[in-house]
């Protein structure tokens, strides 16, 4: 790679289960790479990590102001 390339990427799921020890996500294993302007490959690298599953996530309430 270099200044001024442009980078793409796309990741494909190569595996989820559910946590055994959290009942409220799932785990996810994906492998990303990474392509310059040219189509030539620049990184590969496989990740896993923590999902909530459908209707567990964090409640998205409204922000409180700060009191002085």
């Amino acid at each position: 790679m270099f200044e001024g390339d442009t980078i793409y990427s796309e990741s494909q799921v190569l595996e989820m289960r559910e946590s055994k020890s959290r009942p409220d996500v799932g785990i996810v294993s994906v492998r990303t790479t990474g392509y310059n302007q040219e189509g030539t490959v620049v990184i590969t690298f496989k990740r896993t990590f923590l999902v909530y599953k459908r209707g567990h996530g964090p409640s998205m309430g409204r922000p409180q102001p700060k009191t002085a």
